[in-house]
Formats: structure tokens, C-alpha cells, sequence
């Protein structure tokens, strides 16, 4: 909760809103929660399946 807000609010400072943001790692759900609210696109928790991160990633970018 103290980098990746600042993170999002630089992209934001800085025009950049079409930035995907995706955070990963040890993260309590509310914290999760509120990161979306901020603007992160999705929070992968210890034991997501990659396969399930790969199809997010593949319906959010345009290839």
C-alpha cells in the first residue's frame, strides 16, 4: 500500500491511463481491494494459477 498507489498515481500524473497495472505477491484482501479501487487492473495472490494470469493478461492487451 505504499508503492504501487504511488506507482499508479505517477502513470496518472503523467497521462499514461492506458498502463496496465498488475501486482502480485503476498497481499491482504482488503489492501486488494482498495489497490483495485486505485486503479490496479487485478492482484494475484501466492497459488494463482499461471494459466490463470495468462488468460487475464490475453483478454487486457491487444496483441
Amino acid at each position: 500500500m505504499t508503492l504501487v498507489p504511488r506507482v499508479v498515481d505517477g502513470l496518472r500524473e503523467n497521462g499514461l491511463d492506458d498502463v496496465l497495472v498488475v501486482v502480485g505477491g503476498t497481499i491482504p484482501g482488503e489492501d486488494a481491494r482498495e489497490l483495485k479501487e486505485r486503479g490496479v487492473a487485478e492482484v494475484f495472490t501466492p497459488g494463482a494459477a499461471t494459466g490463470e494470469i495468462v488468460e487475464f493478461l490475453r483478454e487486457k492487451v491487444p496483441a
